[in-house]
């Protein structure tokens, strides 16, 4: 069970990198579209990126919380 904790862990890890960027990318081409400049876009970046972690966060934590009833 300890292994597979690891593994959800690792997982969770990926997927806040990867779902943090793609929805950084995201942001950034539709706000640039859009024509906001550069310190709205960061801003905008900065807080999706702890949208998507703290999401993320939360699936896991109720992934590992099921696991630990297993």
């Amino acid at each position: 069970m300890t292994f597979l904790k690891m593994l959800v862990a690792a997982l969770a890890q990926a997927l806040t990198w990867c779902g943090g960027h793609q929805a950084r990318q995201f942001i950034e081409i539709r706000l640039r579209q859009a024509g906001y400049d550069d310190s709205r876009i960061d801003t905008a970046r900065e807080a999706v990126t702890l949208l998507v972690t703290a999401l993320i966060t939360a699936l896991m934590a109720q992934i590992l919380k099921i696991l630990d009833t297993l």
